[in-house]
């Protein structure tokens, strides 16, 4: 027997055992260093996921500042070029400060997010906005605002302007792809290890599913995180903006409110002798009434944006209302030399339900866009009215001019809020940029909507179309036919207010017309020496006799001395009370609220800046009985008081 062959099949089975076992342990060893690879790798991609995350979180925060920060600046900048206050350039110094600090902690964090182009570029941009903006606060300091003004209003600050905002937009377009391809290159490599370990075993293959389940977890929560801050962060800006343009419209309408009203005063004197001052006077009030309604357009356009502004649905005459506005703008239309016609498409319902107010608002901004974008020819309102399901209908009121037109491009952004066609058309024509865009967003809250055609040099064609109510019984009239009835100025009319009309009208008969408050004793308790004087020179002219006092507390103690407090005075001193809701000390509406305390039905009449969303409700929430805002009206003024003192009627605690 061959000793060989009888050892050989032991000595194969070894070898083969051997091979086997060493197989097993190469294929364990490769799996548990992949599985641990693999452990090594969650770790890494989780806390660079992390990293990533966090790095781009900080550079959009200090891009969002940065940007804020420009505002700010060039709000200053031409905040002091308009009123020519210090105030506005040591908010600009404070800053300036922490602008240049964010660009720094900018490139720190991200580097490689600036090309050297675009550094140097945005680096001059910078530099070069900053020495306009000084030397336009050194104009103001020298008495140059107009100066101020050019620089910050020229064509090299807004060039400049843009050079920065598209530095900042090349920046973020950078954040946004440095972040995918960075995220990507992670999942390139958690996808190939994935691979590889799936084909050695399933202890891999359960590690990658893991792995690629809890990373996508990680990455879906912080992105739900960033949107939450987003969210938070816009939130906060809106209520930001909000407050601010509250503050605004309060510091603005303060001053505005002895600014109309001198210039009020100024205009009543006709001798020729006072030729020049009136003239002076006369460009005061228009350019007050200028500002007031800037204002008043800012208001707007942030109610809507905060979803603030409301619609109320009430009966209106819809054939007056329609000449109400060709009345109001009839003039402006003739002044230019151009026709200004109503034309009635189909026969409409007299009265409809709607939101008079806002329609107003609507057509008045479109025909007055209309007057003021025509140089010669005529603007038409073309009104017509189609029935609807029910006892709805669809008003449609067409504006179509013979002014300059728009072409596509300039249509694109016509809605966009203080934007006009070109740059050239605000230099030219003056405004906001804000009519459009009111117009169009309250057509959309009274469930419609603003349409335009225009070619250039052919005009221009906006329609609106809103639902409107009617009563399906009422006939419909020809409105040519059926002219709006005619104001309610003689006698027989009933007076403002909640009244007694027989004895309202022979108290206003008796008094002087040309002094309609001859002989009423006035409280006035407001803390502004200007408007005082303002408040009582009106007064007084109109024949009252006024007393004023500085704040709640002086009006509550004058009132307590009269013997006027209580439900029964002891005297009657005063006939009514004037009382301004901002004051130091103790202000109007806890002043109001302590003297309906006591039992008092003395008139009292609110006044204040505060024009906001529910602020009049506020007022007579505290006992008010009537509501006038600041800048304070003449006449509306002189009509509230005499309603409120001759009417007859127990006024409301």
């Amino acid at each position: 027997m061959d000793h060989d062959s009888v050892a050989s099949p032991p000595t194969a089975r070894a070898e083969r055992q051997l091979g086997s076992g060493l197989a097993l342990f190469i294929a364990v060893g490769t799996s548990l260093l992949l599985a641990t690879s693999a452990g090594l790798t969650m770790k890494f991609a989780s806390e660079r996921t992390g990293e990533l995350a966090a790095r781009e979180r900080r550079v959009h925060a200090t891009t969002a500042e940065i940007r804020y920060l420009d505002e700010v600046l060039t709000m200053s900048a031409n905040m002091a070029a308009a009123t020519g206050e210090a105030r506005w350039k040591r908010r600009y110094d404070a800053h300036v400060e922490r602008l240049d600090r964010a660009i720094k902690e900018l490139r720190a964090v991200a580097p490689l997010l600036f090309d050297r182009e675009v550094g140097q570029d945005t680096d001059a941009a910078n530099v070069r906005l900053v020495a306009m903006e000084s030397r336009a606060f050194d104009l103001v300091d020298a008495n140059r605002s107009a100066d101020a003004r050019a620089i910050l209003d020229g064509a090299e600050y807004a060039r400049d302007k843009e050079l920065y905002a598209e530095g900042n937009r090349r920046a973020q377009q950078a954040l946004i792809e440095w972040a995918a391809e960075a995220n990507a290159s992670v999942e390139r490599w958690v996808a190939a290890l994935a691979a590889l370990s799936a084909g050695l075993g399933i202890v891999t293959a359960i590690a990658w599913v893991l792995f690629s389940r809890a990373t996508r977890d990680e990455r879906a929560r912080l992105e739900l995180e960033h949107e939450r801050e987003r969210r938070h962060a816009e939130e906060a800006a809106n209520r930001a903006k909000s407050q601010f343009i509250a503050h605004m419209s309060h510091e603005l309408r303060t001053p505005l409110t002895a600014i109309l009203g001198y210039a009020d005063l100024l205009r009543e004197n006709d001798s020729d002798a006072e030729t020049e001052r009136r003239i002076a006077a006369e460009t005061i009030h228009r350019n007050g009434d200028h500002l007031l309604a800037i204002i008043n357009d800012i208001l707007d356009v942030s109610k809507i944006e905060a979803g603030a502004m409301t619609v109320e649905s009430v009966e209106v005459d819809l054939v007056e209302l329609v000449h109400d506005v060709v009345e109001l703008l009839g003039g402006r239309a003739k002044a230019k030399g151009i026709d200004l016609v109503r034309e009635w498409a189909s026969p409409v319902p007299r009265r409809v339900s709607t939101d008079p107010l806002r329609l107003r608002q609507i057509l008045i901004n479109l025909l007055g866009n209309a007057i003021k974008f025509t140089e010669r020819g005529r603007v038409r309102l073309r009104v017509e009215w189609k029935p609807g399901a029910g006892q709805k209908g669809w008003l449609s009121c067409e504006i179509e001019d013979s002014g300059i037109g728009m072409t596509p491009e300039q249509l694109a952004k016509l809605f966009k809020p203080f934007a006009q066609a070109d740059g050239s058309m605000s230099r030219r024509f003056g405004g906001t940029g804000l009519g459009l865009t009111i117009s169009r967003r309250l057509a959309e809250l009274l469930g419609g909507e603003i349409t335009v055609k225009s070619e250039p040099g052919r005009g221009s064609s906006f329609t609106c179309r809103v639902p409107v109510g009617s009563d399906s019984h009422e006939p419909l009239c020809t409105p040519d036919a059926a002219l709006p009835r005619a104001r309610r100025d003689d006698g027989d009319a009933p007076p403002l207010g909640s009244v007694d009309a027989a004895t309202t009208s022979e108290a206003l008969a008796a008094a002087d017309v040309s002094r309609p408050l001859l002989g009423a004793r006035i409280l006035l308790a407001e803390d502004g020496r200007d408007n005082q004087r303002l408040i009582s020179l009106m007064l007084r002219r109109a024949g009252a006799h006024v007393t004023v006092v500085d704040d709640g507390y002086a009006a509550l103690a004058e009132l307590e001395a009269q013997g006027e407090l209580g439900a029964s005075p002891v005297s009657s001193r005063f006939d009514l009370v004037l009382m301004d809701m901002q004051m130091p000390e103790l202000d109007g509406y806890r002043a109001t609220e302590r003297l309906r305390a006591t039992g008092s039905t003395l008139p009292v009449i609110a006044l204040t800046a505060n024009t906001m969303e529910g602020d009049r409700e506020r007022c007579l929430a505290a006992g008010c009985s009537g509501y006038l805002s600041k800048p304070i009206d003449r006449q509306a003024l002189l009509t509230e008081c005499s309603t409120r003192i001759y009417a007859s009627t127990p006024q409301p605690k």
